[in-house]
């Protein structure tokens, strides 16, 4: 069941203009709006990329279908879209809700310093997101914040923004090496070999086809359109899950070569 917002706090940044709002389970989310100038299937790709992820174990906040009425919007003059010099009331109706981590007025950090990376508790869980990225073809760099789940608790990185997975829009795979890859080769200082991708390769290479069949599912229809669209990505990523290690070890023997501590040079399609 949708839950429903309640009050409007403020926009965000980003190119789909969500914004944050409270929900009547008393939690805070980013939402991200039917209308955004991005498109409508963002939703859906965020909703179908939460899911799976949080299944595979990622740190990815948790999804919800917001009902956002027509009377908080009204009330709320804040709540608005600029698309191609104009400004529009943010659609009613349902909308994609991730929830905010952390309490909404604790610092929260989409950029780190290394010397700061260094000290993120789950730093090896940008491993287990770039295989989810190679597997769902995210065509964005890789999306983080950084902040504490309460106070006194270290810095943990959660993985955000899946709206360009499945090539946005597009639903398609245009496959290269440094797509979805995150912009600082730290992160990824602990891949050493095959192992370093564990469990979340594993996990995948295992899902069952019927997860992948259930995220699809629950998507609302207005945030995709054509059904046989829709079963057409979720067969797609269901072949997909055969060609991860391929597309890992093409990341990297990239120019970049983001893995710096792994020295394997077998051929890297290869089971480990």
């Amino acid at each position: 069941m949708p839950i429903q917002a309640v009050e409007h706090v403020r926009p965000m940044r980003g190119g789909a203009q969500s914004h944050l709002l409270r929900a009547d389970d008393g939690h805070y989310y980013v939402v991200k709006f039917v209308n955004n100038p991005q498109g409508r299937r963002i939703l859906a790709n965020e909703w179908i990329a939460a899911r799976l992820a949080r299944a595979l174990g990622l740190p990815v906040p948790p999804a919800a279908i917001l009902d956002a009425p027509a009377a908080l919007i009204q009330r709320s003059p804040g709540l608005v879209l600029r698309c191609g010099g104009r400004t529009l009331a943010c659609a009613a109706g349902l909308q994609f809700a991730s929830r905010l981590p952390a309490d909404p007025h604790a610092p929260i950090y989409d950029y780190l310093p290394e010397p700061g990376l260094e000290l993120v508790a789950n730093l090896a869980d940008f491993a287990g997101m770039l295989v989810f990225d190679k597997w769902t073809c995210n065509c964005n760099g890789r999306q983080v914040i950084y902040c504490r789940p309460a106070p006194r608790q270290r810095l943990r990185v959660y993985m955000v923004d899946q709206g360009f997975c499945f090539n946005a829009e597009r639903w398609e795979f245009p496959d290269s090496p440094l797509r979805g890859v995150y912009c600082r080769n730290l992160v990824y200082a602990g891949v050493t070999d095959w192992a370093s991708f564990e469990p979340w390769l594993g996990r995948l290479e295992a899902l069952d086809p019927a997860a992948i069949f259930a995220a699809g599912e629950e998507v609302p229809p207005e945030w995709y359109g054509d059904w046989d669209d829709l079963q057409g990505l979720l067969d797609a990523l269901v072949r997909r899950r055969a060609r991860v290690r391929e597309l890992l070890w093409a990341v990297k023997s990239s120019p970049r070569a983001p893995f710096e501590n792994w020295h394997d040079r077998a051929v890297g399609a290869a089971r480990g």
